[in-house]
Order: C-alpha cells, then sequence, then structure tokens
C-alpha cells in the first residue's frame, strides 16, 4: 500500500515568532494537521482552508487520546493523505514522544520527516527573562521531565550536580523532587523559577528558592504547564521582565475578517508588541467559491464592457487570482470597472497597483458599463450597490464568492477528534476574554462572531496599520 508522508514537526513554546520556517511551510501544505493540547491555536492559522484540523491534545491525568491511538492515527491518515503534519507543541524530540511516533511510522512503512522545535527547555526561561547559562554562574545546564513514572529518581543524583536544572512536566511532583534534591546537598537557598504558559499573552513567573518556590507557586496558583529553572541564574535580573514589558503584553484580540491573508498581516504587527491573536475568516468558516468570479472574469476578457463591485478584501482577492489564472494582462483590461466603496477595501486594490474607478454608489451609477457583478458576501446581498449599479443601466448580477464548507474526510474511528474553524476559535476563547476587531465593515463579519458563541456582542472596527485606534473611519 503506498502511503502519503507524515512530518513531525515542532512548533516550539506558543509564540508564533518561534515557528521555524520549515514548520510553517509544512503546516501551510498540509492536508491533515494534528494538534495537541499545547500548541497555541494562533499556529494553525498557517494551515490550508480545506486542511483538516484533528485535536489529539493531552492534559495531566486527561488525556484526548492515549499515545498508540496517535500513533495508529497517524498511519490511518497517511493512507488517504499526501501530507500528514504532526504539530507538537516545542520539540517532537524532547519529551514528546516524537522517536515513538516515528518509531511506529517506520515499522508501518510510512514515510516521514523530523522537524525540530524551540524547545521550551530554553525559550521559555528566556521569556521570563532567566538564562539557561551565564558566564561565571553557569558554564552548563540539565534538562529532564519532571514525571515520575519517568524514571526521575533514579537520575536525581545525577540531576542534583548540575549547575543549572531545567525541569519540565514537573509541577504536579515539585514538592516531592525538592525534597529529594535538597536532601542530596542541593541548598534550600538556591534560586529557582516557575514559569507558566511561557511565551504566551498569560505567561506568568515565579521566582523564590528551592525551599519556597513550592509555596509561593501555590500561593499565586501558577501551575501546569509549566518549566521549572533550579541554579543561581534563577536569581539573575540583568535581562529583566523585557516580554512582560512589551506594550501589548496580556492583550487577546480576536479579529473577525473576510480573508486569513489580511488576518494573519493585522496579526504579525500586534504580535510584535506582545499581544496574542487569534483570527475568524470567511475563507475558514465557508468555502470560496471560484467558478462565479472566473465566469465573470472571462466575460471581461472577451472584451465585454463589464464592472466589479467588490464588498470586502476577499472579493477583491478573488477578483484577482481569476485574472491571474485566466492568465490576463491587467493593462489590457481598461474596459473592466473596480468599484468599493469602503476605504479598507479600496486600500486592498491599491495593494495590487490598481485603483478604484469608482468610491461612491453616486461614481457607480454614474460609470458606463455593460453588465455589473455586485458581490454577495456571508449569502447576503447589498441592496444599495445593486441599485446604485441597476442606475447606470447595466445589467445587474449578484456574485456569490460562498457557499457551506463540508467536513474533510477522515475515518471514522477519528472524526470526533475533527474540528471545525468555529471550534478553534471557540477553544482559544475559553482561555480568556478577548478585545474583538473587525477589517472592514463589521457588519459583514458579525455573522462569524454569531458562529463562534458570541452572539451580537458589538466590533470594533480596526484600521490599516494595526490596532492602534479604537475606531477608525473608512470611505469616500
Amino acid at each position: 500500500m503506498a502511503y502519503g508522508r507524515v512530518a513531525l514537526v515542532g512548533a516550539g513554546p506558543g509564540h508564533p515568532g518561534l515557528l521555524t520556517e520549515r514548520a510553517r511551510a509544512l503546516v501551510e501544505q498540509a492536508d491533515v494537521v494534528v494538534y495537541d493540547r499545547l500548541v497555541s491555536p494562533r499556529l494553525v492559522m498557517h494551515a490550508k482552508p480545506d486542511a483538516a484540523l484533528l485535536y489529539a491534545g493531552k492534559a495531566p491525568g486527561c488525556h484526548a487520546l492515549r499515545q498508540r491511538d496517535i500513533e495508529a492515527m497517524l498511519v490511518d491518515l497517511a493512507r488517504d493523505h499526501a501530507l500528514v503534519v504532526r504539530l507538537k507543541g516545542g520539540d517532537p524530540l524532547v519529551f514528546g514522544r516524537g522517536a515513538e511516533e516515528a518509531a511506529a511510522l517506520r515499522a508501518a512503512g510510512v514515510p516521514f520527516e523530523l522537524v525540530p522545535g524551540v524547545t521550551s527547555a530554553v525559550a521559555v526561561p528566556a521569556f521570563a527573562g532567566i538564562p539557561v547559562t551565564l558566564r561565571g554562574v553557569s558554564r552548563s545546564f540539565a534538562v529532564a521531565t519532571g514525571h515520575a513514572g519517568d524514571g526521575l529518581q533514579t537520575h536525581l543524583d545525577a540531576l542534583a550536580g548540575a549547575e543549572t536544572l531545567v525541569l519540565l512536566m514537573g509541577v504536579a511532583e515539585w514538592p516531592r523532587i525538592a525534597e529529594e534534591l535538597a536532601a542530596r546537598g542541593v541548598s534550600p537557598d538556591t534560586p529557582a523559577a516557575m514559569v507558566e504558559w511561557g511565551s504566551r499573552a498569560k505567561q506568568r513567573s515565579v521566582r523564590a528558592t528551592l525551599a519556597t518556590l513550592a509555596a509561593e507557586a501555590k500561593r499565586r496558583e501558577i501551575g501546569s504547564p509549566a518549566v521549572i529553572i533550579i541554579g543561581h541564574v534563577a536569581a539573575d535580573a540583568s535581562l529583566g521582565a523585557w516580554f512582560e514589558s512589551l506594550p501589548r503584553f496580556g492583550e487577546r484580540h480576536l479579529i473577525f475578517a473576510s480573508s486569513m491573508r489580511e488576518a494573519l498581516a493585522h496579526a504579525t504587527q500586534l504580535e510584535a508588541e506582545g499581544a496574542e491573536v487569534m483570527a475568524c475568516t470567511w475563507d475558514r468558516a465557508r468555502a470560496v467559491r471560484v467558478a462565479e468570479m472566473e465566469a465573470a472574469v472571462s466575460m471581461a476578457a472577451q472584451g465585454r464592457s463589464v464592472g466589479f463591485a467588490l464588498r470586502t478584501a476577499l472579493g477583491v482577492e478573488a477578483w484577482y487570482c481569476a485574472v491571474q489564472r485566466a492568465g490576463l494582462d491587467l493593462r489590457r483590461l481598461g474596459h473592466v470597472k473596480l468599484a468599493v466603496v469602503d476605504g479598507y477595501v479600496a486600500q486592498a486594490v491599491r495593494e495590487r497597483g490598481l485603483v478604484p474607478d469608482a468610491r461612491s454608489l453616486g461614481e457607480m451609477a454614474r460609470l458606463p458599463v455593460e453588465v455589473w457583478f455586485v458581490e454577495a458576501q456571508s449569502g447576503g446581498r447589498d441592496a444599495d450597490a445593486e441599485a446604485a449599479c441597476a442606475a447606470s443601466g447595466a445589467d445587474v448580477r449578484s456574485l456569490h464568492l460562498l457557499e457551506p464548507r463540508l467536513a474533510p474526510a477522515v475515518p471514522e474511528r477519528w472524526r470526533p477528534c475533527l474540528r471545525a474553524w468555529r471550534d478553534v476559535v471557540a477553544e482559544w476563547l475559553a482561555d480568556g476574554p478577548a478585545e474583538r476587531w473587525a477589517l472592514g465593515d463589521p457588519a459583514l463579519v458579525r455573522p462569524l462572531a454569531v458562529e463562534v458563541g458570541l452572539g451580537g456582542d458589538a466590533l470594533r472596527r480596526a484600521d490599516a496599520f494595526g490596532l492602534a485606534a479604537a475606531e477608525a473611519a473608512y470611505g469616500a
């Protein structure tokens, strides 16, 4: 039997900037993405709109799937898909059980690729301002799992001698581990730190000593997932709280937009200032119909005087892609008119080197065209735009870009793990409140907010340069 390929990919500790180029490229190409609890949902925004998303998360004491089931899932999915990405928090080979999954794939004859990720053992302390090595303080560091069942007890003698010790998955066992280290000669006054959800908006950290860290973490209600650092580097303050000092640290923003491309562009600006971002877009919630747009562009290619009234950035993108697929030279389309009323959509047109022919309903009514195609976004027609186009004496046709998205085909056994995009967004929202923004006309994306359980909550409009302004008006 011929199999597709499985990529075991490290996603880093959660911050999107720590996703490697190779990891992002594979996520963008994947037919299926299998992700776990420690993978930030933000990273899944890079997946193809029609990719199947399967959740295989594990929480302490509560596993959605057993490890052997995950291995069986990967083999099953490789039978029907060209590329399956197993996206794992941190590095897949640093306590990520990536070696076990790779061995299972190899035994089944499934081709696989291993993509290292930025390990939380180094990145999380760094985001908390703690270097794992420091000249004159620590020339080496050891990394260990804090799981009691992983043979930690037998290795404590060696670990007690480490200049810097980094423990992953050790929160539940930490009080006992601290006692065992003290019994092996580690001073109770040795600096120690615990960092929860490192590199994410909800990152919290506490610095104490070997003897007091457990009590301090409990008092601050810091828990799993967390990285524990023991050694004199944990007392170093030279790096400061650089991440937590970023201007938007702790902020969470949910962007509603017509396309993921525009949402990602805005997300990057916010994330550079420390915010955490998620997006819900029409091209994820629905399938984009290309046939109607291609037929309209084909009419223009035949020399007909055609106008396109576009309401969203997705409409602009769909039109431009249809022109490219038709192999048309934009310089020969002078008889084609583009009309946009919203300034945000006009900007999307200008970004492609074009200038809208009409920026108001009045200008649309005066343009001499034979046929107007008016974008009907999210199933709703724009009565005002259609009336303005009809006033020009042209034939007016609605251009429907969206249709229901069919559930991806996966074996019945794994369907309970399947996640629609609204599920991914809802799970992200369950982590805490978020500011809600719209790119473009909020009325056009408000149905998306309803789909993820936000009801009629107001959406504030974002400007074109990030989310610095509380409100921004576009148009005429």
